[in-house]
């Protein structure tokens, strides 16, 4: 009967560690706590959320072409961005991998920023630009802009559009320009 009773106790351990580290492990947020969000995140986010927001009418998302089309938008952006002789050279020896992540981190960002349904998990502006070879220039900012509007003059997106990718865009310029 004890060892019945031990054997039991036992097994009841066992599958209440496999539940916590299963659950643990699909869910790394029960694992840690949640950092606050900085005032900077904070303002990142509400200005994120304000750029997608179209009285009375359809949504940037919609406008653009949905998640495809702004996809196609990113793809394009990127094959101009990375032939830029400016600003190229930051994306020289990106492994495929890493190109790919970029691309749906990007993707996700417009996505979200004209409304759409998805959701920017990277690092902000400010962090994922800060030292990059001493600091990202006008000029270099510059020239993600134009590759991000040739991409968009390539995929015949409408001028009132354009201009409020754009504005997204340059609404980004004093989170990544540090010199």
């Amino acid at each position: 009967m004890k060892l019945s009773k031990s054997l039991a106790m036992l097994l009841t351990l066992i599958c209440m560690t496999v539940i916590v580290v299963t659950t643990f492990r699909l869910s790394p947020s029960f694992a840690r706590s949640t950092p606050m969000m900085s005032a900077q995140e904070s303002a990142e986010k509400v200005t994120t959320d304000l750029i997608a927001q179209v009285p009375g009418g359809n949504s940037l998302y919609t406008r653009l072409g949905g998640y495809n089309g702004i996809a196609a938008v990113i793809d394009d952006s990127a094959t101009f961005i990375f032939a830029d002789q400016l600003i190229g050279k930051y994306f020289i020896g990106l492994s495929t991998n890493s190109k790919q992540r970029l691309r749906q981190l990007l993707v996700d960002q417009f996505c979200q920023a004209a409304g759409g349904p998805c959701v920017y998990t990277g690092r902000t502006m400010k962090l994922s630009h800060t030292g990059m070879d001493g600091g990202l220039t006008n000029n270099e900012f510059n020239a993600f802009a134009n590759g991000v509007s040739q991409a968009l003059d390539k995929n015949r997106v409408n001028q009132p559009e354009k201009v409020e990718v754009l504005a997204f865009v340059n609404s980004l310029r004093s989170r990544i320009v540090e010199k």
